[in-house]
């Protein structure tokens, strides 16, 4: 089983799902996605989870969606678990894609809500013209099948992915992407994004930290001093893939521009090694920053 990748951070069981109660950790999961995006998970399944892996605190972290919150709060508080209502908008800067996660926001935000909304409704333009690119190739979609099989998702390339991996169509998740949807793939369609600071200002407005997560390997600090003064408020200094000497400079970076580091797991599924629920964990110390932060 591999290291943990910072301090604090700890390796959990994939089967967390079906293992007892341990030791409660006082460290917490800010990056964690559930059916209601492109999880696996439902938001209850997540919750118990984290409780069973002994996490303080769980960010539910959807893509362009907070609605899973509502469903996950009432297990989170019967559990004793600190349930942090997140949101990752999916967004742009000068045309390459962002992740702009959000901690601590206000899931009745009208402005937030409208906008998700709207993310949604161009995510199923988008499925719909993927779906009728894999038909022109020669394969079979059934997009009311496919809705049935994922019916609290926001739909998206992992469950075209998906779908054509269950009807026997390509061998496994990873062929679907290479040969047919990844982002070079002939059934590829750009996805729906946000500015990179309206993604900000739009967190912010709804009482909520914007932070960067999973920062390009290729960063610089002057493009982090951009988004920092445009609002920015933590960036993801470890989670899946981030090198220990890079979540280092990030975390310097962070410290010059009064950013807080945070980190998460990333986790989706149980079978991403190294994503498990809990994996990776921002300590005390910094969710009580990033808390004080959000006014809370």
């Amino acid at each position: 089983m591999p290291a943990p990748s910072v301090s604090g951070s700890r390796v959990r069981s994939p089967h967390a799902l079906r293992e007892g109660p341990l030791r409660r950790l006082s460290q917490a999961d800010l990056h964690v996605h559930t059916t209601h995006s492109d999880g696996v998970c439902s938001p209850c399944e997540v919750v118990v989870a984290a409780a069973r892996v002994g996490l303080a605190a769980l960010a539910i972290t959807d893509h362009d969606t907070v609605s899973a919150l509502a469903v996950a709060r009432p297990e989170a508080a019967r559990l004793g678990l600190e349930l942090i209502a997140g949101v990752e908008l999916t967004a742009a800067y000068e045309g390459r894609e962002v992740h702009i996660l959000g901690h601590f926001v206000r899931d009745d935000d009208a402005a937030l809500t409208s906008q998700t909304f709207a993310l949604r409704a161009a995510r199923a333009s988008r499925l719909a013209a993927m779906a009728e690119k894999l038909v022109t190739l020669g394969l079979r979609v059934d997009l009311v099948a496919l809705q049935r099989a994922f019916p609290r998702a926001t739909l998206g390339r992992r469950h075209l992915a998906d779908w054509l991996t269950r009807t026997g169509q390509v061998a496994g998740i990873r062929e679907a992407f290479t040969r047919y949807l990844g982002d070079d793939g002939p059934a590829q369609v750009p996805k729906p994004r946000l500015r990179w600071d309206d993604a900000i200002a739009l967190i912010r407005g709804a009482g909520g930290v914007a932070g960067l997560a999973h920062p390009p390997y290729d960063l610089r600090e002057s493009l982090l001093t951009t988004f920092a003064d445009a609002g920015l408020g933590s960036i993801e200094v470890a989670g899946p893939g981030i090198a220990s000497r890079l979540g280092a400079r990030w975390r310097e970076w962070a410290g010059r521009l009064n950013l807080v580091p945070i980190a998460g797991s990333d986790f989706h599924a149980l079978d991403k090694p190294g994503r498990w629920l809990g994996s990776i964990t921002t300590p005390a110390a910094d969710l009580d920053r990033l808390r004080n932060r959000a006014g809370r």
